[in-house]
Formats: C-alpha cells, sequence, structure tokens
C-alpha cells in the first residue's frame, strides 16, 4: 500500500493520486463501487466493482456490473459480469439488464446458447424503450450495448463442472498453484474442451454468437473479470504476481475491493472482479 493509501502494483502514476472523489454522476442508480460476498457448499466467493479514474473524472457512471446467483435445488453457481462498452451514453443500463436477467434465462434453459438469446431479445426491447425513459440528465445519445462473461458452477458429490459463455473482452481466469491461466481464449488447454463457436461482437446483436466452453475444476480459484482487470492480467507479470499472491486464498471482501481497484499507471477503466475459490 502506498502513503497515499492506495493499493499499489507496480508505478501507480500521477493520475491515481490526483483524482480523489468528484461529483456524483448524473445517474443516481449507479455507485462507484459494489462488492458482495457469500458461501456455498463447496466455496467461497468474493465479488467487487470499482469505478474507473477516468469515468471519475468525466462524471460518468461506473459501467460494469456484476451478479451471483446460488440455485439450491440443482447445487448451480451463476455468476454473470458485464462491461458496458464505453463509446455508448447509456451502456450501464445494458450492462445491469444482462448481468440482472441472465441468471434467469441460464437457470430456466440450462443452456448458454438459449439462454443469451433470451436475454439479447429482451435486451434489444430495452434498447428500444431508451429514448422514451425519464432520466435526470437529458441526452442526445441513447446508445447502449455490453460485454457478456458468464459462468455456470454445478457442485456435485464428486466433481465440479463449469460452463463457461462469452461474448466480447469480458474474460475468466482460474488461478492455482501453477500460476494464471486464461479460460476465455481461443484454444483448448488441458482438459478443457475447444470452444463450440468464434467470439463474438457486444450485445445487443442481431444474431449473437457465443463462444462456450466446459471444464472440470480442480483445487483453485476461477475469476470472472471485466477487461479493466482482465488485460494488464494478460500484459504484466508484475501483475500476475501481485494478483496471485493476493487471491490464494480468499480475502474479506473490503480488502478485495480494494485489491480490485489497484492503481497502475495507464490501468484508468472500470474493474470488476468475481472470484470463486473451490476446494
Amino acid at each position: 500500500m502506498s502513503e497515499t493509501g492506495l493499493v499499489v502494483i507496480g508505478d501507480p502514476g500521477r493520475t491515481a493520486a490526483a483524482i480523489g472523489p468528484c461529483a456524483p454522476t448524473y445517474f443516481p442508480d449507479s455507485a462507484d463501487h459494489e462488492l458482495t460476498e457469500c458461501a456455498v457448499p463447496g466455496a467461497q466467493v468474493r465479488a467487487a466493482s470499482v469505478r474507473g479514474l477516468m469515468h471519475r473524472h468525466k462524471r460518468e457512471p461506473r459501467q460494469d456490473r456484476f451478479s451471483v446467483v446460488y440455485d439450491d435445488a440443482t447445487s448451480t453457481l451463476v455468476i454473470v459480469v458485464c462491461d458496458g462498452v464505453g463509446e455508448f451514453a447509456l451502456s450501464q443500463e445494458a450492462a445491469a439488464f444482462v448481468a440482472l436477467d441472465t441468471p434467469r434465462a441460464y437457470l430456466m434453459h440450462r443452456d448458454w446458447h438459449a439462454a443469451v438469446a433470451e436475454v439479447n431479445r429482451r435486451l434489444a426491447d430495452v434498447v428500444d424503450c431508451a429514448p422514451h425513459r425519464t432520466r435526470l440528465l437529458t441526452t442526445p445519445d441513447h446508445g447502449m450495448a455490453t460485454t457478456l462473461a458468464a459462468v455456470a458452477i454445478h457442485f456435485g458429490q464428486t466433481e465440479r463442472l463449469a460452463s463457461i459463455a462469452w461474448a466480447g473482452d469480458t474474460s475468466v481466469w482460474f488461478l492455482d498453484k501453477g500460476g494464471w491461466a486464461s479460460l476465455t481464449d481461443e484454444k483448448s488447454d488441458g482438459d478443457r474442451e475447444a470452444p463450440d463457436s468464434g467470439r463474438v461482437q457486444a450485445l445487443p446483436a442481431v444474431s449473437p454468437r457465443l463462444t462456450v466452453a466446459q471444464m472440470e475444476l480442480t483445487d483453485g480459484a476461477l475469476f470472472v473479470t471485466t477487461d479493466g482487470i482482465g488485460n494488464p492480467l494478460r500484459d504484466a507479470e508484475q501483475v500476475r504476481d501481485a494478483l496471485a499472491e493476493w487471491w490464494a486464498t480468499p480475502p474479506d471482501v473490503f480488502t478485495f475491493a480494494r485489491q480490485v481497484g489497484f492503481a497502475r499507471k495507464s490501468h484508468l477503466d472500470d474493474r470488476t472482479a468475481v472470484g470463486v475459490w473451490v476446494s
């Protein structure tokens, strides 16, 4: 931790120290930070979403959203993480809708393709109605879109099966004693089955094409992240080493949130991570 109280990885840059609390956004449903923790049979969960420095500086809302749902009847944990596309003014609404609706759709269909197809259709209706909704801020731009990464983990008596789906650059990672492994690339890895389609555009889409992969989870931790975490994880060994040390075991949720919002030069985007520690 730096002298300013920031959790830092490498060079924090000047922006992290210079941008403190700013004026609130014009979107009262968009908090700067969102966090939760829970425990289910076989796993501990920590989740945090932190508004990026650039959004804070520009008085723009946090466009990341997440949801965590556990279905007792089937012992299935469903995690959804969405990253609103920054070029559109209302993408936080798309991210919020998809994060909210996707667990319901998956638990009904038990299939990611069917679930996301339904959510995509419903999101298109949300987009069509966007110009007619009343907001504190009047904006001529009512565009919205979001990426998606989702994981359904079934905790069986003898195995833990994860079904992973993603659209865009939102990503899923696994951490064990061997280090970090990306689960949302284009290639088959070890016992993981090859994805069944190519990477896709953001939602809503005229014809959404979803990438889905299946794997059996061993002991370790699975993380669903937006690119505010995924990009530095992919690009910087220093970040991989720091997060591997911090997240070898589940921290308390407030510490986890501070770590998700780590300061690092040039990384100014929203940050969201949902971690599932299985054993």
